[in-house]
């Protein structure tokens, strides 16, 4: 398992790995990276960005991935176009986050670790977002962004100049005032902070293609290859009247070819070279080796071509259409600033990487991948099995092994960015698993005694969703399955007995109102407790007849859900639901409940191990991130981890590991695919940091050199001093003043105990 450090955007936090509690686990079978670039002065150091909204960096030639920075602007986001600074200093990227006005050009620093300069959209109350980009080389403050933002059903775009970094902006584009022609690229001379190039593509209006070019920053225009559609265009960093211009997508309308200017782009000409034919041949990439001009690569949609004297002779190598195995549709290559021959190659499904300047590929594996369905956990005594989604498949774990082993994988040529199959592990039977499939002829209720390897249907179904499935202890060839569909009315509840296997048994059971039913708990008496929509509901005859059990939860309106129901393993009595409208409490069986928080919160469990110990998430969603939540007290007081401590990863499924004196969720990104997060139940469990502010101060805050406590009814025991990540850096006894002077920069949680033994608990933040 691979140990990942964190670097904050707002908060910068130092931690050694013997610290770290944020892993990323999941196989590297299914791992997805963009934009691989190499730095220009580390050797063997790259960097490159997840599908969602992470930069990571290898220090070993991508043989091993740590994440260096999270995007946080909102669930969605996504980090695009990363480059690599013409210095070497820095990172370049846009910030994406779908209908929404934060979108911008940020510039990430790499020795410092910070962003240390973000350009607003001058049009970013139109939603409005980056489609391209180019600094100057020799200014950062001078920078060319084309953007699109929707108008009603349809799209329009503009294109901006600022040469007083963003201060003021021109805007020089715009494609209601040409013909309806967007952009695909745009370019800055690399001597030449007023010459600028746009390559066009398609228009609505019988005009398409053409590349611009402005001598004056944008205010005036040439025309050149008019009605030629264009894409990537790339300057020869030795020699800037050398420039490679490729056509875009057009759907047949421009012939396919590579364009060649030796004076600075006045006049071009085809180079010689044979292209196949392919599905929307077009040229996607034109890059140079910095440190070795003469070599260049063109990356087509299904082939590469590679010069090794500067463009004067080419060479193709063709790959299958459509394999995400060899190559297609490159996106960026990079070359290694120490190893010209090594060539970092961004595809369109996985990362590719070349040792022989490019003439042969292997694919660079990576464990971020699109967590698809759902994680589920099997766990009794040494047998543990983890189970979660991923390429609308799932992967079985030996938790004891750490064995990895897919079933119903499909190919990477198929983005997974769709729920797929769900699991649910079997509670009662060790190596149980159902799985549940849609689709528009027909869904699917299958079940496997051997963790996936076999696997037999149960049930045909119109259903959108398992939502719920639950044994009879006593009866462990017997289930009740709950499906949901569009509509709280479309609930269904099934009996089903498969003891013969050949002969399978369906009952279908008269729920006491249909709403959606989460989850389903039965005991060894036989007795179901469920929750339906907002209510809660026992029977002790199989579902025939329900008891309603909701006393407590009548501030759950219309509006409302309960998203899951758990029982606590050491004590029977006690049980819990996630809502809607926070946690609630029952402490007898189920029968009245009592509200312990108020936000919303989709599942909760008890742990096996200690009791009081309980874990709960808040998943990704319209109205909240993704944040877990922990309490050591039964569930009378809760803390949370937020989502800039989890690296501001969005999930919606997760599943706890307890330990005697730790809990590990396991937890299905977005993007960043098997998240581990392990929380130290010694350091858990405290009250909301704002509990106790009339009793105690801590000041001065920020601080530099030295923290005061002052305590209004006792006297300081003891402070502890700990990370965000819970890593303990400090600890002192009988003292009101400690010297924090030799701690990073960062923000840290204090933990005083006063002679009384009453704990308090604040965020300082050290300078």
């Amino acid at each position: 398992m691979k140990k990942f450090t964190l670097l904050f955007v707002v908060i910068f936090i130092f931690q050694s790995a013997l610290y770290a509690q944020f892993e990323v686990t999941g196989s590297d079978d299914f791992g997805r990276l963009f934009d691989v670039t190499y730095d220009a002065n580390v050797p063997n150091k790259v960097y490159a960005v997840t599908l969602g909204n992470h930069i990571v960096v290898s220090e070993d030639n991508g043989a091993s991935w740590d994440i260096l920075y999270s995007l946080f602007i909102g669930q969605g986001a996504s980090i695009r176009d990363l480059k690599l600074s013409p210095d070497g200093t820095a990172l370049t990227f846009s910030a994406y986050l779908p209908n929404s006005s934060l979108n911008e050009i940020r510039i990430y620093d790499i020795a410092t670790a910070a962003i240390v300069k973000s350009f607003p959209l001058p049009n970013q109350m139109d939603s409005a977002y980056v489609t391209s980009y180019d600094f100057y080389d020799g200014d950062t403050d001078i920078l060319l962004v084309d953007t699109n933002f929707p108008v009603g059903m349809s799209t329009e775009g503009k294109t901006f100049y600022t040469a007083d970094g963003g201060n003021n902006w021109n805007m020089i584009y715009y494609t209601n005032d040409h013909d309806t022609v967007f952009l695909n690229d745009v370019a800055i001379s690399p001597n030449n902070p007023d010459k600028i190039f746009l390559t066009r593509g398609n228009g609505s209006t019988g005009v398409d293609g053409g590349l611009f070019v402005s001598e004056d920053a944008g205010q005036t225009w040439e025309e050149k290859l008019p009605g030629i559609i264009l894409d990537p265009i790339s300057f020869d960093p030795a020699n800037h009247q050398h420039v490679l211009m490729g056509t875009g997508i057009s759907f047949g309308g421009t012939v396919e070819n590579l364009y060649k200017s030796i004076d600075g782009g006045e006049n071009f000409n085809i180079v010689p070279i044979t292209w196949t034919a392919g599905i929307l041949d077009c040229i996607n990439v034109i890059s140079f080796n910095e440190n070795n001009p003469s070599q260049i690569i063109v990356l087509e949609e299904n082939e590469i071509a590679i010069s090794e004297d500067g463009g004067n002779t080419w060479e193709n190598f063709v790959y299958p259409d459509d394999d995400p195995q060899s190559y297609y549709y490159g996106l960026q290559a990079s070359y290694n600033p120490q190893n010209s021959e090594e060539i970092f190659i961004s595809a369109n499904y996985v990362p590719l990487f070349s040792s022989d300047g490019g003439e042969t590929l292997s694919w660079s594996k990576s464990p971020y991948f699109v967590s698809t369905g759902n994680i589920d956990m099997y766990l009794n005594g040494a047998n543990a099995n983890l189970y979660y989604g991923v390429q609308f498949g799932y992967v079985h774990r030996d938790l004891n092994t750490g064995t990895d082993t897919p079933y119903d994988i499909v190919p990477l040529n198929i983005f997974s960015n769709t729920p797929g199959q769900t699991q649910y592990a079997d509670k009662v039977t060790p190596n149980r698993v159902y799985t549940f499939s849609s689709s528009f002829m027909g869904s699917s209720l299958r079940m496997s005694n051997d963790n996936g390897a076999t696997e037999s249907e149960l049930l045909m179904i119109f259903a959108n969703r398992l939502t719920a499935v639950a044994t009879f202890p006593n009866a462990p060839q017997t289930i009740l399955a709950a499906f949901g569909g569009f509509e709280p009315s479309e609930t269904q509840l099934k009996r089903i007995d498969f003891s013969d296997i050949n002969n399978i048994s369906v009952t279908d059971i008269t729920l006491p109102s249909l709403d959606y039913i989460h989850e389903i708990l039965i005991d060894a008496t036989g007795k179901i407790i469920m929750p339906v929509g907002i209510e809660v509901y026992s029977s002790m005859d199989g579902g025939t007849t329900w008891t309603n059990n909701s006393s407590g939860l009548e501030v759950l309106g219309a509006n409302d859900l309960i998203f899951d129901l758990q029982r606590d393993a050491l004590d029977n009595n006690r049980m819990a639901l996630a809502s809607s409208k926070g946690i609630f409490m029952s402490e007898d069986g189920g029968e009245n409940w009592m509200r312990k928080t108020t936000s919303l919160v989709f599942n909760v469990a008890f742990s096996t191990e200690t009791e009081g110990a309980m874990m709960a998430s808040t998943y990704s969603s319209e109205f909240s991130e993704f944040t877990l939540h922990y309490s050591t007290d039964g569930g009378e007081t809760w803390a949370s981890i937020n989502n800039e401590q989890l690296l501001g990863i969005g999930s919606g499924s997760s599943a706890y590991l307890f330990g005697e004196n730790s809990v590990t969720a396991f937890i299905g990104s977005f993007d960043l695919g098997l998240v581990e997060y392990t929380v130290d139940l010694n350091v858990a469990g405290f009250p909301d940091f704002g509990n106790g502010d009339k009793e105690i101060a801590i000041y001065p805050n920020p601080a530099s050199e030295v923290l005061n406590i002052s305590l209004k009814n006792s006297s300081v025991n003891r402070v502890t001093l700990y990370t965000l990540l819970g890593a303990k850096v400090l600890d002192r006894e009988d003292t009101s003043r400690v010297d924090i002077s030799n701690l990073a920069v960062g923000t840290y949680l204090v933990r005083v105990l006063d002679s009384n033994r009453k704990l308090f608990f604040k965020k300082i933040v050290k300078q």
